[in-house]
């Protein structure tokens, strides 16, 4: 389901890493709704997070699945 203005958005869950700043230019993207597995503790994610493919993360990079589908799927937090 499409994220909206004002709900989740995508993050790193604040016990595993350093969460990353989301700007304005996020298009579409959807929230995971079951557990993620294959974080990175205590990681510095480049200010973005990571995206999910099949409940597992992925660091950005343009050969993994996770990255070559759109909108892509996140762990979402809200404020």
């Amino acid at each position: 389901m499409p994220a909206h203005a004002g709900g989740t958005y995508p993050a790193v869950p604040p016990e595993t890493g350093i969460a990353p700043f989301v700007g304005p230019t996020w298009d579409s993207y959807r929230c995971a709704r079951g557990p993620v597995t294959n974080f990175y503790h205590r990681a510095y994610y480049g200010e973005e997070p990571p995206a999910l493919y099949r409940g597992y993360a992925y660091r950005p990079y343009y050969r993994y699945s996770a990255y070559r589908r759109l909108p892509r799927t996140y762990f979402c937090v809200t404020d």
